[in-house]
C-alpha cells in the first residue's frame, strides 16, 4: 500500500489543531526519522521492528514512547517479542482500531554482543479497545 506521508515526513494532521489548539506542531511531537514512505516489496518487517526497539533504547531523554501504527505490525511485534511460551490474544488477533495497550520492553546483550528484546508479559495491559 501507499504511505500517508513522504519519507521523513508526517501525514496531514490539520484536523488535530481542533483537539490540540492552533499552536500544535507535528514536528515537535513526532519523530519521523525512520519514516521511509511506501515500503518496497523487498522490505523486511523484522528489521524495522528491531530498528524501532534500538531507537527506543537509544533515546537520550527519559521518556515514555507512544507509538501508533498498523494492527498487523503490532501483532507481528507481539508474536516476535513476547516469550514463545506465553499464550496471549495479541499473538493471534489484531489490535482494534484506536486500540491502546501499555507494555514494557526489556533489552539484553547476548552471545557476542547481539541485542535481544523481550516484552514483559506481566506488563501488557489493554487500555482501550482490545484484540479481535
Amino acid at each position: 500500500g501507499l504511505a500517508l506521508a513522504v519519507p521523513n515526513g508526517a501525514p496531514d494532521m490539520s484536523q488535530l489543531h481542533d483537539a490540540f489548539g492552533p499552536n500544535f506542531r507535528p514536528s515537535a511531537a513526532l519523530d519521523t526519522t525512520f519514516n521511509q514512505g511506501s515500503k518496497s516489496l523487498k522490505s523486511n518487517g523484522l528489521e524495522r521492528m528491531l530498528q524501532f526497539n534500538h531507537w527506543a533504547f537509544e533515546r537520550p531523554e527519559d521518556v515514555i514512547i507512544v507509538a501508533g501504527g498498523h494492527s498487523i505490525w503490532f501483532r507481528s511485534f507481539f508474536q516476535t517479542f513476547l516469550p514463545k511460551s506465553v499464550d496471549h490474544p495479541s499473538k493471534r488477533s489484531k489490535l482494534s482500531n484506536c486500540g491502546c495497550v501499555v507494555l514494557d520492553v526489556a533489552q539484553a546483550t547476548v552471545g557476542y554482543g547481539d541485542l535481544m528484546y523481550r516484552i514483559d508479559p506481566a506488563s501488557l495491559r489493554v487500555i482501550a479497545g482490545g484484540f479481535s
